[in-house]
């Protein structure tokens, strides 16, 4: 490429050609390197187009790479489109502050604060819907009324008590995910109403009770887990006296089986208490021979060898 002035060229002309060259090579760059009729959408965005004469193009939503746009007429506006986590809290140190501690009225109507967190997104899919609609702020706009309302609704149907445990606060934040889901703004794709905003996750931090209704609650919970340790401890006393009183009731029928036998039996009755008295010298009790009557003997704690040695 020739850049030199032609051989013709009039010095008088000279002036002009040191003031356009600069201009037009620092242009000529510029466009290289940024081309008006490109636009680069950066991973995680999606951007919608603004066209000066028709204004936002309907269906047209820039997902990341290249695209082309018609330069000074169509105007890309990105939107970050991944999941942020935005913070109801009085912490100064949140990074995504969306407002102040939620303010509810529980069912047992207890006043206190909430530290919240909410996790959501741009619907990609209606970007085009949703910057027509909403724009821009739609955190001030929609997203933080909705959330407050909501939270305190679903929060007005627990006890205080209930946000001190886990497993109920749980309960607290699905329900709240699902309202606020569903009142968020929905947009139209293939004649299916979808939202514009994705409402991905509530966490409830901690409930920032008064004093005094902290000092309740807790001396509540005491007193519940005493009331159960109590409970439990009853039902155990409970099983053990059923136990004693089958294992009486079994040994008043052994014996009264035995009493039956005995009767209809002598022979029977000898070779019980003969039972009994080789468990006793087998177990190194002392017997003491009392008497002899005919074919009689009684013992009684003598040593078991002089109780065998006995006539």
């Amino acid at each position: 490429m020739n850049i030199l002035p032609p051989a013709n060229f009039d010095n008088r002309n000279n002036w002009w050609w040191n003031l356009l060259f600069p201009i037009g090579a620092v242009f000529t760059f510029l466009i290289l390197r940024n081309p008006p009729f490109f636009y680069v959408t950066r991973p995680g965005e999606s951007a919608v187009v603004f066209n000066i004469f028709s204004g936002i193009q309907s269906g047209r939503i820039l997902k990341p790479g290249m695209s082309f746009v018609v330069p000074f007429v169509e105007q890309p506006i990105a939107y970050d489109v991944r999941t942020r986590i935005w913070e109801f809290t009085n912490a100064n140190d949140a990074p995504r502050l969306a407002g102040s501690p939620i303010t509810i009225i529980s069912a047992d109507g207890q006043s206190f604060d909430l530290d919240a967190n909410i996790a959501l997104r741009p619907n990609p899919d209606t970007l085009d819907q949703f910057h027509s609609q909403i724009g821009e702020d739609y955190m001030a706009n929609i997203v933080v009324p909705i959330i407050r309302s909501k939270i305190r609704d679903v929060s007005a149907q627990f006890d205080s008590s209930d946000f001190y445990q886990k497993e109920t606060r749980e309960i607290i934040q699905q329900k709240a995910k699902e309202l606020i889901g569903a009142e968020m703004p929905k947009g139209k794709v293939n004649n299916q109403d979808i939202p514009m905003i994705l409402i991905e996750g509530i966490l409830i931090e901690s409930a920032q009770f008064p004093q005094a209704l902290k000092a309740s609650i807790e001396k509540k919970q005491v007193q519940s887990i005493l009331a159960q340790t109590a409970s439990v401890r009853a039902k155990i006393q409970d099983k053990e006296t059923e136990r004693i009183l089958i294992l009486a009731e079994a040994n008043q029928k052994a014996i009264e089986l035995k009493g039956r036998a005995s009767a209809v039996s002598k022979n029977l009755a000898n070779l019980l208490f003969y039972e009994r008295l080789e468990e006793r010298i087998n177990g190194g009790q002392q017997l003491k021979v009392i008497k002899v009557e005919g074919n009689s003997t009684v013992f009684l704690n003598v040593d078991p060898k002089k109780a065998a040695a006995a006539p």
